[in-house]
């Protein structure tokens, strides 16, 4: 196994908060600083007086757009508050009131966050009125963003792998898509957690929620191939639960990589392991992809407008448009600036239901994947359905009619193959209705399958128009 072991980096951290100038209607005594609540370390923390009206101001500086605030208690956390912003320190605007608190308990530290905030301002305060004891107001960290998380990980759902796992807290945990179950190791050096992304993307953000056994010193890495790595974020001494970061990077595969001391003598944990951006463009243009039933057999075709250090293709097919398998390679036209025509014949397809996908390899050896077909052989009926409305700025209703009840199962995939939601559900005789809330990912094209009874239901999708 390779790494590159590049200068140390360490990414940008998105919380506007750190290291900010914070300010507090009082403090218990000198070793609970308003201070502590913005210096990044979760062994530090502002405490109050014991007092239910009391109160704890971050300048970030300058105005800034305020989107989300996480707020890390002890256990004297705040029963009833408001969060404000203002850009002045004077008028203040409630963005959010929260009355009769529950916050998730983290093993000791008591977690809030408060999404869609749709503020802005320069300066953000927690406003206590009530307690939750009879001590005042504790606070490990308090954090403020400029964005939401809206929108769906590419790591969710994906194959994940670690270097060691502790019992039942298997690697899959961290990319479940629930804050609820984690990947865990006893092991305190030299751990890993990876995730297979199932195509090449550019990576801009990552974001690690990690247990009370959070990595001290740890690197965050990407691979082409999961035997080389190229390191792009490195943390020494981190102190936080929560690491959220800007980066640019790339690859198939994405690795944390513990060097040493999970924190609180329990190996390293993680919650949840979370990776955005976008997928990386194929280096040739493809104008189309296609797949049809000729006779006993399926032609796969398509079409490109240009390519650059295409090496060839691969055709590959599977059963439910996620899990592939090749079945062909095709050479390709190494560089092009004219159009080309490919096809391939399948002359043993699936029986029912096939989907095709072309990997598509560079010179160099990097892979790309492109959009996901589905052809359905006689044998098993195509039913049709009605999505509506279709496009949709948020939800959309799919209903169609069945001849039996039977198990079934819906996907919505990118146009690159990438499963975004996934749900199983009961079929009934005669019409069927599901409703899909789309509000969490962005606009764009994306392809719904629905599989109920022996019937592939199919229909390109409009997701979210603004």
């Amino acid at each position: 196994m390779a790494w590159t072991a590049n200068a140390p980096l360490r990414a940008q951290n998105l919380n506007l908060a750190v290291g900010r100038t914070a300010t507090a209607s009082s403090v218990e005594n000198s070793s609970y600083l308003a201070s502590n609540a913005t210096d990044n370390d979760y062994r530090t923390r502002w405490s109050s007086e014991y007092a239910d009206s009391q109160f704890l101001v971050v300048d970030l500086g300058a105005i800034q757009t305020i989107d989300r605030v996480r707020i890390g208690w002890e256990v004297a956390y705040g029963k009833d508050f408001m969060l404000q912003v203002s850009n002045d320190a004077l008028t203040w605007t409630t963005v959010k009131t929260v009355t009769g608190n529950t916050p998730t308990d983290r093993s000791g530290y008591y977690l809030n966050e408060y999404p869609n905030l749709n503020s802005s301002g320069r300066y953000v305060r927690m406003l206590g009125t009530a307690r939750n004891t009879v001590y005042g107001y504790s606070i490990y960290e308090f954090e403020v963003f400029s964005f939401s998380n809206s929108v769906a990980s590419l790591a969710s759902g994906m194959l994940g792998s670690a270097s060691n796992t502790e019992g039942g807290y298997d690697s899959s945990l961290a990319f479940d898509g629930n804050e609820n179950t984690r990947w865990s190791t006893l092991n305190t050096t030299n751990q890993s957690l990876s995730v297979d992304l199932g195509q090449n993307v550019n990576i801009s953000r990552i974001y690690l929620n990690w247990e009370q056994a959070y990595g001290v010193n740890f690197v965050v890495q990407s691979s082409n191939d999961g035997v080389t790595w190229t390191t792009f974020a490195t943390y020494s001494n981190n102190r936080v639960l929560y690491n959220e970061m800007a980066v640019a990077a790339s690859g198939r595969y994405v690795r944390m990589y513990g060097l040493d001391g999970g924190q609180n003598n329990g190996g390293f944990s993680l919650w949840e392991f979370q990776v955005f951006g976008t997928p990386a463009p194929l280096p040739v243009a493809l104008t189309s992809f296609t797949a049809a039933a000729r006779g006993a057999g399926v032609t796969v075709s398509w079409t490109t407008a240009s390519e650059q250090n295409n090496a060839g293709f691969e055709v590959q097919r599977g059963t439910d448009g996620v899990q592939f398998k090749s079945i062909a390679k095709v050479a390709g036209a190494v560089n092009s600036q004219i159009a080309k025509a490919y096809q391939y014949l399948d002359a043993a397809p699936l029986h029912g239901a096939s989907y095709y996908r072309l990997k598509q390899i560079d010179l160099d050896g990097r892979e790309t994947y492109g959009p996901v077909v589905a052809v359905q052989l006689a044998g098993a009926p195509v039913a049709s359905l009605t999505i509506y409305p279709n496009p949709t700025p948020d939800q959309a209703t799919v209903q169609w009619e069945a001849a039996a009840a039977s198990g079934g199962q819906w996907r919505l995939v990118t146009t690159t193959g990438q499963v975004v939601q996934q749900q199983n559900f009961e079929v009934q005789p005669g019409p069927n209705v599901q409703k899909l809330d789309l509000r969490a990912l962005p606009a764009g094209n994306y392809v719904l399958l629905v599989e109920a009874g022996g019937q592939l239901l199919r229909r390109q999708l409009v997701q979210k128009v603004q």
